[in-house]
This record gives structure tokens, C-alpha cells and sequence, in this order.
């Protein structure tokens, strides 16, 4: 995928590459990759960042609170509602 196929998505993808990834994030790939490349996941011959992850660092480069997780036994499902 490059930037031209972004234009045709209702969104950005879950996963990106470095060239799509920096877009994402407003810096240049270079940039980037100096940046974030040990961030990044190998899949084959590629390297993929998640837009979640970008998110997360994004909003700890502007000091954005992120919402807490919930606990790992909650259960949100709808079950209950029948």
C-alpha cells in the first residue's frame, strides 16, 4: 500500500507501514524510521506498525491521558441482558 491507496480508505489501517505510518504521524519516513524502527513488528519481509501503538505515542509525546484498560476478568459482554 502507499499514500495514493489512503485516499480510496474510509480510514487509516490498523497496520501501516514505515511510509504510511509516517504519514500518519506528520514526519518524514526517515524521520521516522530513526524514531521508531525498534518499535516496529516483522512480518516476512516487512515491518509494520499498529496505528493503536502510533496512537499511544503519540499521545504520550503530548501528554494526552490515555483511558484506563479494563481489568481482565470484567466481563463486558451482553450475556446479562437477556
Amino acid at each position: 500500500m502507499n499514500l495514493a491507496h489512503l485516499e480510496r480508505l474510509p480510514d487509516w489501517p490498523a497496520r501501516m507501514t514505515a511510509e504510511i505510518a509516517a504519514a500518519y504521524m506528520g514526519i518524514s519516513k526517515t524521520t521516522f524510521l530513526t524514531r521508531y524502527t525498534e518499535s516496529g513488528v516483522r512480518e516476512g519481509s516487512n515491518v509494520l506498525w499498529a496505528r493503536i501503538q502510533l496512537d499511544a505515542m503519540i499521545a504520550k509525546q503530548f501528554s494526552i491521558a490515555q483511558p484506563a484498560k479494563a481489568a481482565a476478568n470484567e466481563d463486558d459482554s451482553w450475556d446479562d441482558l437477556r
